[in-house]
């Protein structure tokens, strides 16, 4: 009898620990979860279906292979964090509510890197975080569990495909470098027809300024020799002028005749002709001298 005794306090006494609760079941119907605490139930009557952690649990998924877009085959592990948050979805909604949310996060890992190629997938491992993430998230809520966190572990690809990346890598360095010195020695022809170009540029400059100098120069010359020149002869128009203007005036005051005037020209002639400094070119017929009036006259007179 206690021995019967004890068996049927201890199915009348249930304790659920901090961080888990228990499924309580009456004869293979779901009846309620209990919370941490002591707890009270009719043995036989009523039954703890199963214990449940709330508890965040961490699960490492083995690697699987996975194709990217330009079809390199890569190996993928995951880590998963995740807790219970509806223990009753999570007993009687899914036969294995874990191994439903580990088949999701791989098929949809498989559909991520499908769409990426191997460099964006070596260096995209934050983004696949998020995107795997965002695209389990209310999948696995159905089955009463919450992912925290989704990381992506190692990636592993072929030896095969390492040495090509690494021949690539080898070549687009190379290229760069073939770049760079290319462009290097661009930059220096450059510079170097823009330097010769410059200095044309100061010599033909400078050239044109010391042309305009000089032509200034030469264009300053003339007009002051023009001016010069023209004052010269400015002041021997007007000294001719004047020596003219004497002449006349003297020959109106000195009321000569014309007869007179002809006798002065005639013996002005006869001083010309006796100079030997002077050459004298006569009429060919001298008589016709005589034909003047006014020198006719004068010879009759002076015979």
């Amino acid at each position: 009898m206690i021995i019967v005794a004890l068996f049927i306090l201890s199915q009348l006494v249930v304790i659920v620990q901090q961080g888990e609760v228990k499924v309580v079941e009456s004869f293979g119907k779901y009846v309620k979860t209990i919370d941490p605490g002591l707890h009270f139930l009719i043995p036989i009557l009523y039954v703890v279906r199963r214990r449940v952690s709330l508890k965040q649990t961490p699960i490492q998924i083995e690697p699987q292979s996975v194709i990217t877009r330009d079809n390199v085959i890569v190996e993928i592990d995951e880590a998963i964090k995740y807790h219970v948050t509806d223990a009753r979805a999570f007993v009687y909604d899914n036969e294995n509510s874990v191994t439903s949310m580990i088949q999701d996060c791989q098929s949809n890992l498989r559909g991520i890197i499908g769409k990426m190629e191997l460099n964006e997938v070596l260096n995209g491992t934050e983004e696949i975080n998020v995107n795997l993430y965002e695209s389990v998230k209310d999948i696995t809520a159905g089955y009463g569990l919450s992912i925290d966190r989704i990381n992506i572990g190692e990636i592993s690809v072929s030896d095969e495909i390492v040495n090509s990346m690494n021949k690539l890598i080898t070549a687009s360095r190379d290229k760069e470098s073939l770049i760079t010195i290319s462009e290097g020695k661009k930059q220096s022809v450059i510079l170097e027809s823009e330097a010769k170009s410059s200095e044309m540029q100061i010599d033909a400059e400078a050239r044109a300024r010391q042309t305009k100098i000089d032509a200034d120069a030469r264009a300053e010359r003339t007009r002051i020799d023009a001016a010069a020149e023209a004052e010269k002869i400015r002041k021997l128009t007007e000294a001719e002028t004047a020596r003219i203007k004497e002449i006349n005036q003297a020959i109106a005051e000195s009321n000569l005749t014309d007869e007179m005037i002809a006798y002065l020209g005639i013996e002005a002639f006869k001083h010309v002709v006796e100079n030997n400094g002077n050459t004298v070119i006569m009429p060919s017929n001298l008589t016709e001298l005589g034909n003047v009036p006014a020198i006719k006259e004068i010879w009759q007179q002076t015979k």
